[in-house]
């Protein structure tokens, strides 16, 4: 015989609407498709960029149209979310029981039982599990700080190349010219039986190869508005059309600076940072594994109806380590995080080093702009001058005045490569450092992970 049960219609209102409230507050799956074909356009326009934009007007904008910057906010949204799950208790479970047996009793052979396991999750166990995501959550910010920082130095590798690049065209083609023109004067002179003809198949090759350093500066400067334009999402006929932008102004650094600057990357360098977590990852791991030396506690409390009669049991569960004591888990966290140590070690010296020649590189550099801009391309000019004075004078002639022009504007071209490798290390000991060296571009970035930090509070 069954138990008969009745149910009172408050009661089955009751339950009916418990259950539908449960029901209803279950998340559903909303599918997401994604059109390959779609993905990386150009979003922007002209009509998007301020008619007076300025570079961080521009680097502005490419920090807030970065995919890879959008992933980063993404990733760190996502671990955020899951560092509050992880402060959720561990899962429930239940049991459900039925036994029919008339031995015992034939008028009541059934018995029904219930029982609902409860985890103790407490001590070192919930620490890590919370360390874990803690640490996840930081690592995921170091990413996006890490992004922010590319683009950074990608716009200003494409800011840098696109000024460099149209200089560079320009003055080629003045040396084209120049070439050609010197070229014009020797042949008349070997037509007119003044000079050998040698010396007018050399200035052939040089106006040829003249002209190919021209292209070569013109696809240059084609490839850099290209990057450009990737950067400030979108097209390069876009990017072409956009103000003139300037280059940061080269400033020399110091060796007090570069040292406390130094000092200061082991706490902005993504790669150090990214270590550090690794071995705090490491160190948790090994609490996990020493906490695991002892066993798992579960407790179930639980309801029975048997034949007729009401029982509440209570029982614990203990999951119990392995035979070894978890010894081996331990042998392995513990050379884990020896591992993690030396790696964050090695970082860390490469870090310095890496940062001391960049900056030795740079001044170096830079040192040799100045000479170039400040003695070289001076001297050269005035040697243009002094000839056009001396054929005025009558003391020279076309072909000197023609050739003092060339040398001129091939020290003009040796002062512009000169400032473009002086630029370029300073990029360079900029991403050692991971550190502006234009305080505007620092404030930017502030800017930028201060919004998105902002951002995930309100969400």
């Amino acid at each position: 015989m069954f138990p008969t049960v009745r149910f009172q219609p408050l009661a089955l209102g009751l339950y009916l609407a418990i259950s539908g409230s449960i029901l209803a507050g279950c998340a559903s799956y909303q599918p997401a498709p994604l059109n390959i074909k779609t993905l990386g356009q150009p979003r922007t326009g002209l009509s998007d960029f301020p008619t007076d934009a300025d570079r961080p007007t521009l680097l502005r904008f490419a920090l807030s149209h970065d995919p890879t910057l959008a992933a980063e906010r993404a990733a760190l949204h996502a671990a955020e979310q899951a560092q509050k799950s992880a402060h959720n208790l561990p899962a429930l479970s239940l049991t459900l029981t039925a036994e029919y047996s008339r031995d015992a009793d034939p008028q009541k052979p059934w018995l029904y039982g219930g029982a609902l396991g409860i985890p103790l999750d407490i001590g070192a166990r919930r620490q890590t599990r919370l360390t874990t995501a803690d640490l996840a959550v930081v690592k995921a910010r170091y990413a996006l700080a890490e992004a922010a920082w590319r683009v950074r130095q990608q716009f200003q590798t494409a800011v840098v190349n696109v000024d460099m690049a149209g200089r560079e065209a320009g003055i080629a083609h003045s040396l084209l010219d120049q070439r050609a023109a010197y070229l014009a004067v020797l042949q008349a002179r070997v037509n007119a039986g003044e000079d050998a003809r040698g010396l007018a198949a050399q200035a052939a090759l040089d106006v040829s190869g003249a002209r190919q350093a021209l292209a070569q500066a013109q696809a240059r400067h084609s490839q850099a508005i290209a990057a450009l334009a990737h950067l400030l999402d979108t097209d390069p006929a876009t990017a072409a059309s956009l103000p003139a932008i300037a280059p940061s102004p080269l400033a020399e650094v110091n060796a007090s600076e570069v040292t406390t600057r130094i000092d200061a990357a082991l706490y902005a360098r993504a790669d150090v940072l990214t270590a550090v977590i690794d071995y705090d990852l490491a160190e948790n791991d090994l609490r996990q594994a020493i906490a695991a030396q002892y066993p798992d506690i579960n407790i179930q409390p639980g309801y029975t109806w048997e034949r007729g009669q009401v029982k509440l049991p209570l029982a614990l569960s203990l999951t119990l380590p392995p035979l070894d004591g978890n010894r081996a888990a331990i042998n392995a966290a513990q050379s884990t995080r020896l591992a993690a140590g030396k790696t964050l070690e090695a970082v860390v010296r490469s870090t310095r080093s890496t940062a001391r020649q960049a900056a030795t590189a740079f001044g170096a550099s830079l040192a040799t702009a100045r000479t170039v801009a400040d003695s070289d391309l001076p001297a050269a000019r005035e040697m243009a001058a002094r000839t056009e004075r001396m054929r005025t004078a009558g003391e020279s002639d076309t072909t000197e005045v023609r050739l003092a022009q060339i040398n001129a504007t091939q020290a003009q071209l040796n002062a512009l490569q000169a400032e473009r490798s002086a630029r370029m290390d300073r990029l360079a000991l900029e991403d050692a450092l991971h550190q502006s060296l234009d305080a505007t571009d620092t404030l930017i970035l502030a800017d930028i992970l201060a919004e998105t930090a902002t951002t995930e509070v309100h969400k």
